[in-house]
C-alpha cells in the first residue's frame, strides 16, 4: 500500500502545481456564489455571454468550481495581480 501511495504522490503534486488560485471575488450578497455583476468587479470586461458559458449549471450564478474550471480551461484569465502568487 505504501508503494502505491508513493507512486501517486508525484501525480498529486503535479496536479497541485497546475491549479491556479482564484482571486478574491467579493460575494456582496453572501449567497455563496457570484452573479455577473459580482464577477465584473474583478473581470471588468466580462460579458453576459461569457458569464453564461462559465455558469455550466445554468442556475444564474457561478460557484467556485465553475469559476476554477473556467480559469483552468482558459475561458477567463486570472487578473494580473492574482497570477503572481
Amino acid at each position: 500500500m505504501k508503494r502505491f501511495a508513493l507512486a501517486l504522490a508525484p501525480l498529486a503534486l503535479a496536479s497541485a502545481a497546475f491549479a491556479q488560485t482564484l482571486p478574491d471575488v467579493p460575494d456582496t450578497d453572501e449567497s455563496g456564489s457570484w452573479s455577473l455583476v459580482e464577477l465584473q468587479a474583478v473581470w471588468t470586461d466580462m460579458t453576459e455571454e461569457t458569464f453564461k458559458s462559465i455558469d455550466t449549471s445554468a442556475d444564474g450564478a457561478v460557484d467556485a468550481t465553475e469559476l476554477q474550471a473556467a480559469v483552468d480551461a482558459g475561458v477567463i484569465a486570472l487578473p494580473a495581480a492574482s497570477s503572481g502568487g
